[in-house]
């Protein structure tokens, strides 16, 4: 070995010279290593601890750093559920597919330079195979491509580019101007809401300038169902209408988002002070709706609506131990032959920009307002359920010796002497209009406010109606106002504020807010309107309505004791007076009779009177409408019921089978 050393020139490792070469080696490596390390464990601390003197080295005069970059991190929208926890508006992960235009534009340049350049044998080689030459139309084979994958219409791709681009630009040209390049905008969204096998076809057709991206999309599993109430979002994923809306603020997420310093190159080299934002998700918005029974209730309402080709209908299902809206819903029919009473420009568009028409839109009640009266009399002392109503056999003709009405029925029956509880049986308007008058025209306006008419609810909906009292200088002529009001004219209501003061006769004849959220107003105290003798005195009465007076065909229908009212109000026609021949139907009722759950309203607006004859009335046409709603609603929450109808008691119930 030694031999060896000599022979090539090296020292012999025993040698001092060949020691103190290993020596230094080791320390020279030792050294640089420590170096290296002292050197990137001082970048990292300046990259998280950097010096004022560094920060101001990257630092613009105008305080904006020379190189700052912000990454955006996006959290999800709070989840709507309803009342059992079941999702009816929720966040998912979509798709759009966009392009680049400028960069499209330069790659069709680039293929047209390559065919130029290419020899004339290597062309027609080219065309032999089928390859076509570069078109002069820069954005035509993305179109097309992109069509082809995502099912389009390739001429409505094209049309999503050209409109964002300078016409000049729709003809390829061999070299274009520093001005011209800077006209093209860089971001072109080419299909969006994009499923799972479209997503998979662009992959796979790899189309050049092509880019896919995320983004979030707002997925409504009942589709339609309730579909005002629950709302939508706009393209910028913000609340639109309905309650993605009015919970804007508690359903809309805080971004995240990283903002930090880098060099030419991108590389971090500082997250600055403050420049780190936690985002947060949405909160989640539970509804006081029940989707089984929003599908109930919407599916019996058009059902009606339809089978009497009417213009229109409303329905409301209330929970009278909590003031929590179970479901609503309305509908409009146009196609009825007839003059439309109301349009919803919105509905066309959408339905979930349809108008809550149940909370918005005012209307003239009818009989189904004469439950108030008669409760109030009865508590203010003008009359006794057994009291007997002296009543002409015919119309009936008050005068006060400034004005004369004469009042009539609706049916031969309600004419004659009654008793002030076959007042309200029999819906007779003499009668209501005699007691009536009878109060003062303050008692008068107590019974309305101490109801809430007049008043909004303040559920929280936007565009709530208050509804319209008869105006100060009407109420001088007792004649005309009071007695209007006493059988459902002269005043206007919404469905709301009906459910709302009917809700009265189903508790102790105390009303709870209303609300659409679960656990909103929780704490709100009842409002005192009626004692509980009167509650129930009324709610005989309006059994009756059922056994015996105007809602005798709901007998066969309902699987439980219940009390309502009907109601057949003249529809106010828009130039003053009344259509001789246009109704709303209408029908409210409670149930189960011993213990109420639920406040059902249900109306039918302008039924066609020459398709269903007398068939347009509230307890014939809008009664079993609200009936069905009821037996499916009251079965749905488990509440027990016997295995004969009530009132048929030799006719057994059939099962009613309700599903998700």
């Amino acid at each position: 070995m030694n031999m060896l050393h000599r022979t090539i020139g090296l020292p012999n490792e025993s040698t001092p010279r060949a020691v103190a070469i290993q020596y230094w080696s080791r320390f020279a490596t030792v050294s640089i290593a420590g170096a290296l390390i002292l050197t990137a464990g001082r970048v990292m601390w300046l990259k998280t601890n950097p010096s004022d003197a560094l920060e101001a080295s990257m630092t613009r005069k105008n305080g904006q750093s020379v190189h700052e970059r912000t990454l955006a991190e996006p959290f999800p929208r709070g989840t709507i559920y309803d009342r059992r926890g079941q999702v009816v508006a929720m966040d998912t992960t979509g798709w759009f597919v966009y392009c680049d235009p400028k960069v499209v534009y330069r790659e069709a340049q680039e293929a047209l330079e390559k065919w130029e350049r290419a020899s004339e044998s290597k062309k027609s080689a080219l065309l032999e195979k089928g390859k076509e030459p570069p078109s002069l139309d820069p954005f035509g084979d993305i179109a097309a491509r992109v069509a082809a994958a995502i099912g389009a219409n390739p001429a409505d791709v094209l049309t999503e580019i050209t409109k964002r681009t300078d016409p000049e630009l729709h003809v390829l040209k061999p070299s274009l101007t520093t001005e011209e390049w800077a006209k093209f905008p860089r971001y072109i969204v080419l299909g969006k809401g994009l499923n799972d096998a479209q997503v998979d076809a662009l992959r796979t057709a790899k189309v050049a300038g092509a880019v896919l991206s995320p983004q979030p999309v707002r997925a409504y599993p009942y589709g339609g169902l309730a579909a005002p109430i629950i709302g939508k979002v706009g393209a910028d994923h913000k609340g639109l209408s309905g309650y993605e809306f009015r919970a804007e603020e508690a359903l809309s997420p805080t971004g995240g988002r990283v903002t930090y310093l880098c060099d030419n190159r991108g590389q971090v080299i500082t997250i600055p002070e403050h420049g780190l934002q936690v985002g947060a998700e949405g909160e989640d918005v539970v509804l006081s709706i029940d989707m089984v029974i929003q599908e109930i209730a919407e599916r019996e309402l058009k059902a009606t609506v339809e089978a009497a080709n009417a213009s229109g209908g409303r329905c409301i299902v209330l929970d009278v131990d909590t003031g929590e809206i179970l479901a609503a819903c309305d509908t409009i029919k146009s196609n009825t032959g007839r003059t439309a009473i109301t349009e919803d420009p919105g509905a066309k568009i959408d339905p979930s920009l349809a108008r809550m028409r149940w909370v918005t839109d005012p209307f003239e009640p009818g009989s189904i307002f004469k439950p108030f009266v008669w409760a109030w009399a009865v508590q203010g002392g003008f009359a006794k359920p057994n009291e007997t109503i002296r009543l002409p056999d015919g119309p009936m003709t008050l005068t006060d010796g400034r004005a004369k009405r004469t009042i009539r029925e609706a049916h031969r029956s309600s004419y004659g002497t009654k008793t002030w509880e076959n007042v309200l049986v029999k819906s007779v308007n003499a009668g209501m209009a005699t007691v009536a008058l009878r109060m003062s025209t303050q008692e008068m306006k107590d019974m309305l406010t101490g109801f809430g008419f007049g008043l909004k609810t303040n559920i929280g909906i936007p565009g709530e109606t208050a509804g319209q009292l008869p105006p100060r200088d009407e109420w001088s002529n007792r004649t005309r106002a009071q007695t209007s009001v006493a059988f459902g004219q002269g005043v206007s209501v919404s469905a709301l504020q009906l459910v709302h003061a009917f809700s009265a006769f189903c508790r102790d004849g105390t009303m709870v807010p209303l609300r659409m959220l679960v656990g909103a107003r929780a704490n709100a105290p009842a409002i005192p309107v009626l004692n509980e003798p009167v509650v129930m005195a009324t709610r005989e009465a309006m059994e009756k309505v059922i056994t015996e007076g105007t809602g005798k065909r709901l007998k066969p229908i309902l699987h439980y004791r219940a009390f309502g009212k009907s109601g057949t109000a003249q529809l106010a026609a828009p130039k003053g007076g009344y259509y001789a021949d246009r109704y709303m139907s209408s029908f409210i009722m409670g149930a189960p009779y011993e213990q109420p759950k639920i406040v059902i309203l249900v109306t039918i607006e302008d039924p066609d009177k020459k398709k269903l004859g007398d068939g347009v009335g509230g307890g014939a046409l809008a009664g079993p409408c609200a009936a069905k709603i009821m037996n499916g609603a009251l079965e749905y929450i488990g509440v027990p019921h016997g295995s004969d109808l009530p009132y048929e008691p030799k006719t057994k119930i059939a099962a009613v089978t309700t599903s998700r």
